[in-house]
């Protein structure tokens, strides 16, 4: 697959039409992306390394879990921003017409 066939499928999905700066724009990317890909597809044993979900590793601060002495089961919590009808909260229908 050509870079202008790869410029031509992008308009079709993103429902666009580039000029031609955008489409020499959009041509310099395409490389760069693909050259950095080239470069990854290099490094060896890849597959033993852990993936990373941060660059830095960090933790977020969690309370405890406390249990409640009494469930909550006026919905006293909730009167002012629910919908109560007989005792249950009242949400959109989610499935189905």
């Amino acid at each position: 697959m050509q870079e202008s066939d790869v410029i031509d499928y992008l308009e079709r999905l993103a429902l666009l039409k580039f000029t031609e700066s955008e489409r020499e724009k959009v041509r310099i990317e395409i490389t760069k992306i693909i050259e950095l890909f080239n470069e990854l597809m290099k490094v060896e044993e890849l597959d033993r390394v852990e993936p990373l979900y941060h660059v830095i590793e960090i933790e977020l601060p969690l309370r405890d879990d406390e249990p409640l002495d009494t469930v909550d089961s006026s919905h006293e919590l909730l009167s002012e921003n629910a919908i109560l009808e007989n005792g249950y909260i009242k949400a959109p229908k989610t499935v189905g017409e």
